[in-house]
């Protein structure tokens, strides 16, 4: 008679990660979904959608999970292929549930399919997980966290919400708890610019008035639905640096109307809020946005580009585009670039004077050249250059003279 094999789990493995600037010891062993941990109610991808000062179950936060994007796909690969990557859990102390700190989908996913799992087999019930120490931080959980859903390649990387979210509560703080690091650190340990994570924080701030300003339930999902157009706006010319003068008392209503354009949804796309220094500088447009017509900002963002293709407009900012120029290298510009504007700007005043002969045209451009001309610009003339100024003009005399006799 064959005898049952028992099953025999296999020893844990440790594998060296460097996290930060510390490089630890891992032991990656396996969990039962149920028995062994709990769900982390700080985790980033489920902020957003948890009203403030809401305690989420367990339950809850399962329910949320599965509503999130992405969500069906990572389930449908599990139930295929198994578990590819590992969580990452920790606990203060050998009584207490392992908190999940990074893969609290892939927990939830296991968890619905032991449950469905009618044959009883155990192939979803228990999870692989790498043990994080008790001694592992909150700021070394930080730049886990950045590791994984900002920096590298990863299974399902954070929206841009979560990653403002994260910035701004790692350097700023949450609530009475201090910031876990500098900017400068964050940005170095993400590989990002000083600069990057500035714009991201000061989006999220951004995005925080408007939660107070919109003073709702749903606030904090609003501005996470719309924080593309609000990232934008933040960053946008002219009207974003007035828009977070939060001290400054003369931009509350301007904050105000912008705000409640985001609620109305005037723009329907971020893209749109790219013209924020053009909508405001136009009484008319500006109005339009105010009025909180539904996608107006669209169509207004339409015309603006329709009118930046023009042949018209393009040679409007041919002016300042050349001043740029000059002032990074001046040696980038020469006499045939020269030239050939000059040349340009005889077609078009040839074509504006299209009954005028050309001669007329020409001459008139001399006049006005001559007639502005300065003392001190005489006096860098050339020899050379006064003896053949001298010449074409004696020949226009004999030519003037000759015109002369011909009319009388």
């Amino acid at each position: 008679m064959a005898t049952a094999v028992q099953d025999v789990e296999m020893a844990p493995q440790v594998f060296r990660e460097k996290i930060g600037d510390v490089e630890w010891l891992l032991e990656e062993t396996t969990l039962d979904v149920n028995d062994d941990v709990t769900l982390w109610v700080g985790n980033p991808r489920l902020r957003a959608v948890i009203p403030t000062g809401h305690l989420p179950d367990e339950i809850e936060l399962e329910s949320l999970l599965q509503k999130s994007s992405g969500y069906a796909g990572l389930a449908k690969s599990i139930k295929g292929l198994g578990q590819m990557e590992a969580i990452y859990a920790w606990r203060p102390n050998n009584s207490s549930k392992y908190h999940v700190w990074e893969g609290a989908t892939r927990v939830t996913i296991l968890r619905d399919l032991n449950r469905k799992d009618t044959k009883g087999t155990g192939e979803f019930r228990r999870v692989r997980a790498k043990i994080l120490p008790p001694n592992f931080s909150k700021a070394e959980r930080a730049l886990l966290l950045a590791k994984i859903h900002v920096r590298g390649p990863n299974v399902r990387g954070w929206g841009r919400f979560e990653q403002a979210q994260f910035v701004y509560e790692t350097t700023e703080g949450v609530g009475t708890e201090p910031a876990l690091m500098t900017a400068t650190k964050l940005a170095a340990q993400m590989g990002k610019s000083v600069g990057w994570v500035t714009k991201l924080r000061q989006a999220y701030e951004f995005a925080c008035k408007f939660v107070d300003h919109v003073d709702q339930d749903d606030g904090q999902k609003m501005a996470a639905d719309n924080f593309s157009i609000l990232e934008e706006i933040s960053n946008a010319p002219k009207v974003g640096p007035m828009l977070r003068e939060y001290h400054n008392s003369q931009h509350d209503e301007l904050r105000a109307d912008v705000f409640d354009m985001v609620r109305n949804d005037v723009f329907k796309e971020y893209r749109n809020a790219r013209f924020m220094r053009e909508f405001y500088e136009d009484g008319d447009k500006w109005a339009q946005l105010k009025s909180g017509e539904k996608h107006i900002a669209d169509k207004l963002a339409a015309e603006l580009k329709a009118n930046a293709s023009s042949m018209k407009a393009k040679i409007a900012g041919l002016e300042k585009q050349v001043q740029r120029a000059i002032e990074r290298n001046s040696a980038e510009l020469d006499d045939t670039d020269a030239d050939i504007l000059r040349r340009c700007s005889a077609m078009i005043e040839d074509q504006i004077h299209a009954d005028v002969p050309k001669f007329k045209l020409e001459l008139k451009r001399i006049t006005q050249v001559l007639t502005s001309a300065s003392k001190a610009d005489v006096l860098e003339l050339s020899t050379a250059e006064l003896q053949e100024f001298k010449a074409a003009q004696d020949y226009f005399e004999v030519i003037l003279g000759l015109a002369a006799k011909v009319s009388a």
